[in-house]
């Protein structure tokens, strides 16, 4: 065990704490809960929660309603996720090219990057949603939102294109599980469709996690050849056809290299 990582975890428990507190609320399936909620799930001290939480909500990280006794993310986080953004070039120069593929494909499209680094989950960081009169109904996405690797098109493109060691670790701590009947949970038709991807340049799926919704996906790499984004786009199952996926993967590969021009990125050699 490295003694140098346990001192460092030991010095600010109440900031990792408060990271921790964050992470949690930003969750697409936890956006409100109480402190007894926060204190048991995350295994904090129901006091220490309290008094974190307490500091949050002076500073509007955190926001808490009397009537619900629930706490829920603060306008302030408003603030510094617009100025992030500001800082954060590799979102605008993506920008267009999402515009770009929603307008082609007249459905959205989505950015995504790992949620942490562990990398055992990915979460939406960028989106279009296309401006069309003659499709009005659209498959709308919450930015943060985080997904399991193995769950849809975004994990199964981010897996395929990681080294065989850190893709087999990665597949069997998030493990293969069944979000809807047509979820792949066998292994080797799992191993199967990454090969697939990886021969195709990108990643199909069909209501595998999210029921009546498709997925398509390519990579983007960065400068020194690894996967560091995908680019995706959603739309309703129904609407779809071999072709039109044919074609939205091709204008996703088109789009990601788009944006390692932009970025400086280059595929793996």
């Amino acid at each position: 065990m490295d003694k140098n990582n346990v001192k460092e975890k030991s010095e600010v428990p109440a900031l990792e704490s408060a990271i921790v507190i964050l992470k949690y609320l930003s969750r697409f399936t936890t956006t409100e809960r109480t402190l007894s909620q926060i204190s048991k799930n995350l295994s904090i001290n129901k006091s220490t929660c309290h008094r974190i939480l307490k500091v949050l909500t002076q500073y509007r990280f955190v926001s808490f309603d009397e009537d619900s006794k629930q706490y829920t993310l603060g306008p302030y986080l408003i603030v510094l996720g617009s100025r992030a953004t500001e800082f954060v070039d590799y979102l605008k120069l993506a920008k267009p090219f999402l515009k770009w593929v929603s307008e082609e494909t007249g459905v959205t499209s989505v950015l995504l990057e790992p949620a942490s680094t562990s990398q055992d989950r990915l979460m939406y960081v960028s989106k279009e949603e296309p401006d069309s009169p003659n499709n009005p109904i659209q498959v709308t996405v919450k930015l943060g939102q985080q997904f399991p690797l193995t769950g849809a098109s975004f994990g199964k493109c981010y897996l395929a294109h990681l080294d065989e060691k850190k893709r087999n670790e990665l597949i069997q701590t998030v493990s293969l599980k069944p979000f809807t009947d047509k979820s792949i949970i066998d292994l080797e038709t799992f191993m199967e469709s990454l090969q697939e991807v990886r021969k195709k340049g990108y990643a199909v799926s069909y209501e595998e996690y999210t029921p009546g919704v498709f997925g398509i996906s390519a990579p983007i790499f960065n400068s020194y050849g690894k996967i560091s984004m995908v680019i995706a786009c959603l739309g309703f199952a129904s609407n779809v056809n071999e072709e039109y996926v044919a074609f939205c993967g091709e204008k996703l590969k088109e789009a990601s290299t788009g944006i390692m021009e932009a970025i400086g990125g280059k595929k793996p050699e």
